[in-house]
């Protein structure tokens, strides 16, 4: 233990201590404790001291007799394995009691000038950190200035030679150069990419073959990632819209616009069921036409946003739309047999009704959910119109 880890062993007791004495007029309010070098008796040999033993004087101040205190001094001499004595005066003038110890500590004379390691951790970190920076994104005269910086603190790491203080030097160069660099803001053109995103948003799921929609549907994915992303570079930006571009001009069109694997072939054939009559197509009421025949409420499920119809053959069918409480919205009439109709859903259409001339076959797409009876089913082709064998051929 030196003489700098004694101070600190002393400073544990809570209280004013001092080496040597305080300055006039400072003494602190008692007790207190002042400590001092007496004298030493070193070990040494071949002309080097090996050892240093140091006599030390510690005077503890009280202004009354402080048993708890003195024997927490000698506490901690005993738990440091250092000897002592002790005599006692009381200073009549100053009306305090000192109690006076002498001590001695013995340390490795050698131990405080021997080299320590150079800490280069947090220097090789910073390196590490700056290396990572690009040039083109910063102000190029104060990127240079770091660049210069950077140079000697690399040199620095690698010599040998170098002090603590110097590690340290370059550390706070480093740091200041850092501070001020100014990053260059390049902004980001995504509006071409936002436009393609909103087109590729209107088109219709249906129309196309599941293979080839697939893909867009993977860039469509990224595309919108990477506007979301404020951190994105003009050239993610711009391969995004590449592959948007591509997988949009590579569509293909399924056979008559329908697409076998979720098409709903709507049973047409409700004579069955007694629903003759047909809707009005003005009040969405039922009207008595004997030759025509309608659907019962078709739920129309939540996640639906279009509606995608096509009649076969030369007939055509009306689609009615109701509300929540079945309150007739508007209807949608289907007559181009060569065209399938995307038809986008009223926000507050929950449900449908379809009426059209009797055992005119036609097909029903809700975003790929199949409806057999009004329920929702995994039937491809209803088996009322499978019946009469006219669809079987799609």
């Amino acid at each position: 233990m030196n003489l700098m880890e004694f101070r600190l062993e002393l400073e544990k007791l809570d209280m004013p201590i001092q080496y040597q004495s305080f300055s006039v007029g400072q003494a602190p309010d008692l007790p207190y404790l002042i400590f001092y070098e007496d004298d030493s008796d070193n070990l040494f040999a071949d002309n080097v001291n090996y050892f240093n033993n140091l006599n030390l004087t510690c005077e503890l101040y009280s202004d009354e007799k402080d048993l708890e205190l003195e024997t927490k001094l000698q506490k901690l001499f005993y738990d440091n394995e250092i000897e002592y004595n002790s005599n006692e005066t009381f200073i009549d003038s100053e009306n305090m009691f000192l109690k006076a110890y002498s001590v001695s500590i013995i340390f490795d004379a050698l131990e405080d000038v021997k080299e320590k390691e150079i800490d280069k951790s947090k220097l090789e970190s910073l390196i590490d950190y700056i290396d990572s920076l690009k040039t083109d994104e910063y102000e190029q005269d104060g990127f240079n200035k770091l660049q210069t910086s950077l140079a000697y603190a690399k040199a620095s790491l690698i010599d040998n030679e170098t002090t603590q203080d110097e590690v340290d030097d370059n550390l706070d160069d480093l740091i200041d150069c850092l501070n001020k660099i100014i990053l260059i803001i390049i902004e980001v053109d995504k509006s071409q990419l936002q436009e393609q995103v909103n087109h590729v948003d209107s088109l219709s799921a249906g129309i196309y073959t599941q293979e080839t929609w697939n893909v867009l549907k993977n860039n469509m994915m990224i595309a919108k990632n990477i506007l979301d992303n404020i951190n994105a570079k003009q050239q993610e930006v711009d391969l995004s819209l590449i592959a948007l571009l591509k997988a949009v001009s590579n569509l293909k069109d399924s056979e008559n616009g329908i697409r076998k694997d979720i098409n709903l072939y709507a049973p047409l054939f409700w004579e069955s069921q007694g629903l003759i009559g047909g809707i009005n197509s003005g009040t969405g009421e039922l009207d008595n036409y004997n030759y025509y025949i309608h659907s019962n409420f078709i739920q129309i499920p939540i996640t639906t946003t279009y509606v995608v119809a096509q009649n076969r053959g030369s007939d055509s069918f009306y689609i009615m739309f109701y509300d929540d409480d079945k309150k007739y919205i508007n209807y949608t009439f289907i007559y181009d047999a060569k065209i399938a109709r995307i038809i986008d859903m009223n926000r507050k259409a929950k449900y449908m009704r379809i009426y059209s001339n009797r055992q005119t076959p036609s097909s029903l797409v809700i975003n790929k959910i199949k409806i057999e009876y009004d329920k929702e089913t995994a039937y491809t082709i209803a088996p009322e119109d499978e019946r009469f064998n006219i669809l079987t051929q799609l």
